[in-house]
């Protein structure tokens, strides 16, 4: 699905700029690279929120992320902290990764069959042919 050389890439950028949202262990990001993007920008969208609210003398309590991962062909993005708009934000983002290809980010559909996963038609393809071989 992707290489270690572009996952510890990707950790180590989100790490150094989310250090608020990363500061506890958590389990990485056990997701494929499609959906990086769609946890980037929410991560993004968090902190902005976070930040911004402050400067107006509101007090957000700060994400911290206990785990990202996929289940049933699904991004799961489990934090502490957070307020109402997060808990929207987070759920869009869930909900976008519903309709995207965890592999590539192109327009995808849930797919059963063993594990469940969310890919495009192409990816889809690949994983039932590998299926085949086995």
């Amino acid at each position: 699905m992707f290489n270690e050389t572009e996952y510890d890439a990707f950790e180590k950028e989100m790490r150094q700029t989310y250090p608020k949202i990363f500061s506890q262990p958590f389990g990485g990001f056990a997701v494929g690279p499609g959906w990086w993007p769609i946890v980037k920008s929410l991560c993004g969208n968090i902190q902005h929120h976070i930040d911004w609210k402050a400067k107006q003398g509101h007090v957000v309590p700060q994400v911290t992320v206990d785990q990202i991962k996929e289940k049933f062909g699904g991004l799961r993005f489990y934090y502490e902290g957070g307020d109402d708009a997060i808990d929207g934000m987070v759920s869009m983002a869930e909900s976008w990764a519903s309709h995207a290809c965890e592999t590539c980010g192109n327009p995808g559909k849930t797919y059963s069959g063993g594990w469940v996963r969310t890919l495009c038609e192409q990816h889809e393809q690949e994983r039932q042919q590998k299926k085949e071989t086995v």
